[in-house]
C-alpha cells in the first residue's frame, strides 16, 4: 500500500499561528490598559445643569473606578444613568486623563407636583425629569396640573389640546427668539404669557401660531413699556392687538 507523504505548507503554518496570536495579542492589550491607565485627571464636557463632580460620581463607580480602561468599558457595555443627562460617552484622552461627554436633556418648562418635585417638559411636552431641583432655563407652567401618574419618557398626562399648545408655544418661542418668563393656562383654556413687563393675552389657543407669531414683531415695539397685550379677539379677519398700558400714579 502506498504511503501518502505530508508536505508542510507555510501558509497554512502561518495562518494557524495567527488565529492563536491575535487573541493572546489583544489579551496582552486589555491587560496593558487595565495595568497602565491610572486616572490622575478627568475632563467633563456638555454639562451645564449639574456639576463635573456630580456627573464623575455616577460614572466612576465600583472597586476599579480610578481605572481608565474599567470606566469605559463599564459606560460602554451599561451606560451610566444620570439626572438631567440624556446621553454619556466616556473616553480616554491618554493613559491617565479620563473624558466625560454628555448631552443634557431638554428642559423647556416645569410643573410642580403633588410632592413639590419639578416635573420637567421638552418643547414637544415629554416628561424628560423629576427632580426636587430647579435647574437650568426652564418656564414656569401653571394651570396644567395632573392626578394621574407621571412617567419619565411620556407626555406629561394633561388635557392633550393644552399639552399640544403648550408645544407650539415652546417651538415658536424657539424659533422667533420671544422671551418668555411664565406661562398660565387660565379654567377655559385661556392662555397668557409673563414676558416681563408684558403680559401678553392670547385667549384660546385658536390661531395660536398666528399670533405667537405677531407677538414676535409686537414686542420689540413696547420694549421699555409695561402692560398688557390683548390677542383675544384676534381671527383671520381682525389682527388688530390693543396694548393696554399699565397705569401710573
Amino acid at each position: 500500500m502506498r504511503e501518502e507523504k505530508h508536505h508542510f505548507s507555510p501558509a497554512r503554518f502561518y495562518a494557524v499561528n495567527i488565529i492563536f496570536l491575535i487573541p493572546l495579542i489583544i489579551l496582552a492589550f486589555l491587560v496593558f490598559l487595565i495595568l497602565a491607565t491610572n486616572v490622575t485627571a478627568v475632563e467633563v464636557n456638555g454639562n451645564s445643569l449639574i456639576s463635573d463632580a456630580e456627573i464623575e460620581g455616577f460614572v466612576m463607580t465600583g472597586k476599579y473606578k480610578n481605572n481608565g480602561a474599567f470606566d469605559v468599558i463599564k459606560n460602554k457595555v451599561r451606560p451610566a444613568q444620570i439626572p438631567f443627562i440624556r446621553t454619556t460617552n466616556v473616553s480616554l484622552k491618554n493613559l491617565h486623563t479620563l473624558v466625560i461627554s454628555v448631552k443634557e436633556k431638554n428642559l423647556s418648562g416645569y410643573v410642580s407636583d403633588s410632592k413639590n418635585n419639578y416635573v420637567y417638559l421638552d418643547e414637544d411636552g415629554i416628561v424628560t425629569e423629576i427632580d426636587q431641583r430647579l435647574l437650568g432655563d426652564a418656564i414656569p407652567v401653571e394651570g396644567i396640573s395632573t392626578k394621574k401618574k407621571i412617567t419619565e419618557g411620556a407626555a406629561y398626562p394633561a388635557a392633550e389640546n393644552r399639552i399640544k399648545a403648550l408645544s407650539t408655544i415652546f417651538k415658536t418661542m424657539k424659533n422667533q427668539d420671544i422671551a418668555i418668563e411664565g406661562i398660565t393656562f387660565g379654567s377655559s383654556g385661556q392662555i397668557t404669557l409673563d414676558c416681563g413687563s408684558i403680559t401678553a393675552s392670547l385667549g384660546t389657543a385658536d390661531s395660536l401660531k398666528e399670533k405667537l407669531m405677531r407677538l414676535a414683531n409686537i414686542l420689540p415695539k413696547v420694549e421699555g413699556k409695561s402692560g398688557i397685550l390683548h390677542f383675544e379677539d384676534y381671527t383671520a379677519d381682525n389682527t388688530d392687538i390693543v396694548f393696554e398700558k399699565t397705569k401710573t400714579d
